[in-house]
């Protein structure tokens, strides 16, 4: 019996079937032969404007479903809203630029020939031509997802137009005195061989050496051992940070113990004596004496090699966490070191070239890569009679977001901006805090998570050593190195990108891009050299606000809507509010919608 014959149902044109691997081109095909995103902007026209700005996707491989979440995400608001009354034009956007193109670049070129012996313009065509095949891939992908924007003309940071507008920005920060260059300590991958942000950091767990050292000190702490060596001792997870060494850092309200074990006299701080005592395997000692570290400020301890003191010296960073309460200080190394160094005007060593690599300044361990040197450090600190314990720890440990490698802290010349200096009566940190207050944070507990990652954030450091980018428009003198960095300058530069594009940076000479009338205000030369590092590419995406928003029909500034993932507090979120407030005062959205992100059965 045929029971279909029995079902009572209504008669239509739609096919049993419905076959999408055929009907999904034909729908795609309708929408755009109808023009149907214009259409809807069309009847919209003149109502109140809802206005989603795009945060840019990298244009260095296919969608995945995290890409295809976030802008499936964006296109049902906007959708929502347009059915609600509203005007909302979609303009997407790629990041163009950056580390992880000319990554995948670098691994083609490999294949090829050495990256060495190309030129930089060459390297530039070739990310160039990278970046704009899978712009063009990733817009047909989100197209095929349904999204409708206008796909025709989307924002690239690649455009000149667009890379003009750095410059703006950049010169807008330079005249608040935001800007400046410095040799300090920041995250450096030593392959990819570039300062990263803390942005472009993942914290992984790491296997490190966990070594107990003794510092001799050089000047007597106890009358009745004065013909005794006695030896603060410190505890690290970098042995070959203890080349550049200058000094130990107490804490100046901390008792720290003297004891004697076997005939060594040895000085721990008392929160931590116990756990240290054990990790180093002592377990019969007397108490000699106890100090405050404020009383042995000033004492000076031997250098394991180098032929220099290491200064005692105290800092409240000094914590009772872990290791002896007596911290090994290398300012070239980390970020407390260094602010601690400048307090006491401490010597920056940097025997680490850019490849993590040892040099000469370390010649024990000269051509070492420092993770490989650890082994070495260790047998020559035990040959010494220096070393007390040796172990492994496992830590969270920053990696660079492109390589996965582990990245170490390293002093360089670089261009940050400021979040602490004045700002008109407040600081960059300061005005972005309080502008915090003024964003609609969707879900309102994220407004603590961006305030959190605002509070704690250094100075941001945003110059690369890398090609594929816009310049830092900065001049050296040819005599005397003093950097040329003014209004006329900037425009000098700004004009020329918006003209011909940041190649033209690097195809022209100082002089042809300054022309005539620049002179050296230190030494009244009139010959300069270029700043060959690039943008950091947060900086790229950050200001897309400006490049944006203010130059597509339609759209407005501040706009309604930022959305991504909440790993874009400390991205894309927190990069447009600095350059937005750095520049103009006020953040560039009003409100900013976190989501979640796309895991598999076990919830990675």
């Amino acid at each position: 019996m045929d029971y279909r014959k029995t079902l009572n149902l209504p008669k239509t044109d739609f096919p049993m079937r419905a076959n999408l691997p055929r009907s999904e081109p034909e729908i795609q095909k309708l929408w755009q032969d109808m023009g149907i995103y214009w259409k809807v902007l069309e009847k919209r026209e003149g109502s109140p404007p809802f206005v989603l700005h795009d945060g840019p996707p990298y244009a260095n491989g296919d969608l995945h479903l995290g890409t295809a979440f976030n802008k499936i995400l964006k296109d049902i608001i906007i959708k929502y809203k347009s059915m609600r009354g509203h005007h909302c034009p979609y303009v997407p956007g790629w990041d163009c630029h950056g580390q992880p193109i000319e990554f995948n670049v670098e691994k083609l070129l490999s294949e090829e020939k050495n990256r060495d012996q190309l030129d930089i313009i060459e390297i530039r065509k070739r990310c160039f031509e990278y970046a704009m095949h899978y712009v063009e891939r990733q817009s047909g992908q989100f197209q095929r997802l349904g999204v409708w924007g206008d796909f025709e003309d989307p924002y690239l940071t690649l455009k000149p137009s667009y890379e003009a507008v750095n410059v703006q920005v950049f010169s807008s920060l330079v005249d608040r005195g935001l800007v400046y260059r410095s040799r300090k300590p920041i995250h450096w991958c030593p392959r990819c061989v570039t300062a990263l942000a803390e942005a472009e950091l993942e914290y992984m767990d790491k296997t490190s050496p966990s070594i107990y050292v003794k510092f001799p000190l050089m000047d007597t702490i106890k009358e009745a051992i004065r013909e005794k060596t006695v030896s603060l001792v410190i505890w690290t997870t970098t042995p070959w940070t203890l080349p550049a060494n200058v000094a130990i850092t107490l804490h100046p309200d901390m008792d720290y113990i003297l004891l004697e074990h076997s005939g060594e006299y040895l000085v721990v701080g008392e929160p931590l004596m116990e756990q240290a005592l054990e990790e180093m395997g002592i377990t019969a000692y007397t108490q000699e004496a106890k100090f405050k570290g404020s009383e042995l400020e000033g004492l000076k301890a031997s250098h394991p090699w180098r032929d220099r003191p290491s200064l005692i010296i105290t800092s409240d960073f000094v914590t009772v966490d872990q290791g002896t309460g007596a911290v090994h200080t290398a300012p070239g190394h980390g970020q407390e070191d260094y602010q601690v160094g400048l307090e006491y005007d401490l010597p920056m060593y940097m025997p680490v070239d850019d490849l993590g690599r040892f040099t000469s300044e370390a010649p024990e361990f000269e051509g070492l890569f420092v993770e490989d040197a650890n082994a070495r450090i260790i047998d020559d600190l035990k040959s010494r009679g220096l070393l007390l314990a040796v172990d492994e720890v496992i830590h969270p440990y920053p990696h660079c977001w492109r390589c996965k490698g582990p990245v170490i802290f390293r002093a360089t010349p670089q261009w940050f901006i400021s979040v602490d200096s004045d700002y008109e009566g407040d600081s960059l940190r300061g005005r972005c805090l309080a502008a915090v207050d003024d964003v609609d944070w969707i879900p309102q507990w994220s407004s603590r998570r961006m305030r959190g990652m605002l509070d704690t954030r250094p100075d941001w450091c945003i110059s690369r050593q890398r090609a594929w980018g816009v310049p830092i428009p900065a001049f050296y003198c040819s005599n005397c190195g003093e950097v040329l960095l003014t209004g006329d300058s900037l425009q000098k530069v700004e004009d020329l990108l918006g003209r011909e594009g940041s190649d033209a940076w690097f195809l022209r000479e100082s002089q042809e891009i300054l022309g005539e009338g620049f002179y050296c205000e230190n030494c009244g030369s009139s010959l300069f050299t270029k700043e060959m590092d690039i943008l950091d590419v947060w900086f790229e995406s950050g200001i897309s606000h400006e490049a944006v928003l203010k130059h597509w029909k339609g759209l407005t500034w501040p706009c309604d809507m930022y959305l991504e993932g909440s790993d874009q507090h400390r991205g894309w979120f927190q990069t447009s509010m600095l350059t937005a407030v750095g520049s103009k005062g006020r953040p560039p959205y009003r409100s900013a919608l976190t989501h979640g992100f796309v895991v598999d059965g076990e919830g990675r």
